[in-house]
């Protein structure tokens, strides 16, 4: 893809299934290593079923989108959170990438695109569980993409990626969270790249909503949150001044996430239809790691939003949760045999340390021994692949 600068972000030429239309996925919160257990952390298993699952949608999607609060483990020892999440994209080695390096297919002919929610900000918890902020984000910056602002473009569309800020100060009580918002900076640079694309569809994706009311959880139920402004659990600056960009550039379709529900709104704060004419649409999307997504359908003249669907039915069922697997290796150290034991049905890869495979095991659910006599000491990765998800452990040789 082509590379533009302008201000302090970047634009570049995204691929079309054709001239006239295309489709991409929206999702958000995906929580990719929620918990520092491997052995427990579902959400990644999840995510790892949506994008194979994405692959084979009809139409194909030209690209995903994540709108925040891709995890939030932080830096903390020994591998932080994104070293861990990129196990789940193509290529699982890649470190300081370029926007749209990375890829939900083997085959790189679907990019995932990323924003920061204000997950993206931590980098630690205190005993008491409480995160700890640290406004650089350094972690997303090195392992997602260098820019957090950022736009792709093609000849009918413009979609602009916004980061919508860190946590702030409660307004109406813990489960509150409200993003820091936007500077004047970006603002002014908002503006700039809609102008520039007047005539185009025009998409935004950020991860605090900049409009909220009560909608409906990830199966349907209804959100039973106490909402009591359009303002709550948004962001605090520039938030009206927001609002003002989109009325005056038509914008269609700001999409986020960060409440965990589903829900399309006006300005207003009045629940609207997914494909209300009438304006703006500010469309919330329930938590990527509960299955959810939508279709984002895209021709010169409208942009059309699914309504909510739910990923790998065919696999977890409607409403069944993912039955926990482990996988454990010793002795380890090993020096000249390893024992391999999986909880499930599993073909495991051996392999170093840079992703070079050495040994492909299937196993059916019992204890796996291997020999080690022709391996070099060093650090080895013993990976499990199921229908269920997939887990990593490290062994040495020594």
């Amino acid at each position: 893809m082509k590379k533009l600068i302008l201000l302090f972000a970047a634009i570049f030429t995204a691929p079309l299934i054709s001239p006239a239309q295309f489709t991409f996925v929206a999702v958000s919160d995906l929580h990719v290593s929620d918990t520092i257990d491997p052995d427990s952390d579902f959400n990644a298993q999840y995510f790892r079923c949506a994008m194979q699952e994405f692959d084979t949608l009809h139409p194909k999607p030209s690209f995903v989108t994540a709108s925040g609060d891709i995890s939030d483990v932080g830096n903390r020892a020994p591998e932080g959170m994104y070293p861990t999440l990129t196990r789940y994209l193509f290529p699982p080695t890649l470190t300081n990438p370029g926007i749209g390096d990375y890829f939900i297919d083997a085959a790189q002919t679907i990019p995932i695109y990323f924003t920061p929610g204000n997950h993206e900000y931590w980098t630690s918890f205190e005993p008491n569980g409480i995160p700890v902020t640290n406004d650089t984000i350094a972690y997303y910056t090195k392992y997602i993409t260098p820019d957090t602002d950022y736009v792709i473009t093609n000849s009918i569309s413009v979609v602009v990626f916004l980061r919508s800020g860190h946590d702030t100060p409660y307004t109406y009580g813990p489960d509150s969270i409200k993003g820091s918002g936007f500077s004047n900076e970006q603002c002014s640079w908002l503006r700039n790249i809609l102008a520039l694309n007047g005539s185009k569809r025009k998409i935004i994706i950020m991860h605090h909503p900049a409009v909220n009311a009560v909608g409906t959880n990830s199966d349907g139920s209804p959100n039973t949150t106490v909402i009591p402004d359009t303002a709550y659990d948004s962001f605090r600056y520039n938030r009206t001044t927001f609002l003002n960009i989109c009325d005056s550039n038509h914008v269609d379709v700001v999409l986020n996430g960060h409440e965990h529900q589903n829900v399309v709104v006006n300005r207003r704060g009045d629940t609207v239809s997914e494909n209300w004419p009438g304006g703006t649409r500010y469309v919330q999307t329930a938590a990527a790691f509960n299955r959810s997504y939508r279709v984002i359908t895209v021709d010169p003249a409208f942009v059309t939003v699914s309504r909510p669907l739910r990923s790998c039915n065919s696999v977890f069922g409607e409403n069944e949760l993912i039955r926990p697997f482990n996988i454990s290796v010793y002795p380890n150290p090993a020096l000249d045999k390893l024992t391999i034991a999986c909880s499930q049905d599993a073909t495991m890869e051996i392999s170093t340390i840079d992703g070079q495979v050495i040994k492909t095991i299937r196993s059916r659910g019992l204890d796996t021994t291997i020999g080690l006599e022709a391996l070099p000491a060093g650090v080895y990765v013993v990976k499990a692949l199921t229908a269920r998800g997939i887990l990593v452990r490290k062994f040495i040789k020594q």
